[in-house]
């Protein structure tokens, strides 16, 4: 064989080897490219998802606390109404059962607003109206320490329960006010 053939062969084989191996690697390239891509975008929807968990989150916060400030003024608003009724019933050296309706309002409210605290993540708005609750639940049942009071002594005690009263819900107003500003001012990260 003539070496100027051989030469020939040699450099089509190269020729036919170097193109299928570049065939290969362009190939690879673009897989590997496709699968960054898919990677890239794989990410891109995982966070956009935690994003928009996030801000379904805090919108979901947001709108229980401003329910609970509302569920929290009726509860305070029928605490001063039982509260008034006891007054106006120890005036008179009574001392019963609140009316059937101001009852069932009461417990209508306060079951509302247990079930709002629940859904509320910050532990300290849960415990601030978890107090008031109690109290409210404590200063609307029979007022047996108004017994035996008449005139100033009678009007005196029955002033300081709702100083008592208004005072501490106008504390949770403020707690559960400033977790509302958080949740109103959150942007995402």
């Amino acid at each position: 064989m003539d070496m100027t053939l051989l030469t020939q062969i040699v450099i089509a084989v190269a020729t036919l080897f170097a193109s299928l191996g570049g065939y290969l690697l362009a190939g690879l390239n673009e897989r590997r490219r496709d699968e960054r891509t898919h990677l890239r975008a794989s990410e891109s929807r995982r966070f956009e998802r935690v994003a928009e968990l996030e801000n379904e989150s805090h919108a979901f916060q947001r709108d229980t606390l401003l329910s609970l400030q509302d569920a929290l003024q009726k509860m305070a608003r029928l605490t001063g109404k039982a509260m008034h009724f006891d007054h106006m019933q120890a005036r008179e050296g009574k001392y019963t059962q609140l009316p059937e309706g101001l009852s069932e309002e009461m417990l209508a409210a306060e079951v509302e607003v247990s079930r709002l605290t629940a859904r509320v993540r910050d532990p300290q708005v849960r415990a601030a109206v978890k107090d008031l609750t109690e109290l409210s639940a404590h200063l609307s049942t029979l007022p047996t320490d108004l017994q035996g009071l008449s005139g100033y002594d009678l009007e005196r005690r029955g002033n300081a329960k709702l100083r008592e009263f208004g005072d501490r819900y106008s504390a949770v107003a403020e707690v559960v006010g400033e977790a509302v500003r958080r949740e109103i001012d959150w942007r995402p990260s």
